[in-house]
């Protein structure tokens, strides 16, 4: 019964790590070229100058994750003798919907290339945009 216990805290574990690293996702565009960036994301939906010449760019993207809950399932049976059984997984739980996600990447050129960025936005959803 320890055994099963110590499994089931573990995968709840498991199942709440996140699955993405903004950081390096943001640090991997990090010297592209507008071309580059424009090519993997399409045309942004802002920009600016900024008086000393830097040109910011901003992309956004949307969407609908569905919000699946952690449900363990444990199962006693019987017969010519006693066993214990057990399950995870993550399953969508009746009326849990979805949740809206909203990653925003503004990045700053210099001379043609990223010398900057500021990313706004759930930190695994963001992840996504890695180079």
């Amino acid at each position: 019964m320890r055994v099963m216990i110590a499994v089931l805290v573990f995968l709840a574990g498991c199942a709440s790590t996140p699955n993405g690293d903004v950081g390096a996702a943001r640090n991997a565009w990090a010297g592209a070229t507008y071309d580059e960036v424009v090519s993997a994301w399409g045309t942004p939906v802002r920009s600016t100058k900024t008086p000393d010449g830097r040109d910011l760019y901003t992309w956004s993207s949307e969407t609908v994750a569905s919000r699946g809950a952690f449900f363990p399932s444990i199962g006693i049976f019987g017969g010519s003798g006693v066993g214990v059984g057990f399950g995870t997984g993550v399953t969508m739980a009746p009326g849990a919907g979805g949740e809206f996600l909203r990653c925003e990447r503004t990045l700053i050129f210099e001379n043609g290339r990223v010398v900057d960025q500021v990313w706004q936005g759930p930190a695994d959803y963001c992840a996504s945009f890695r180079r």
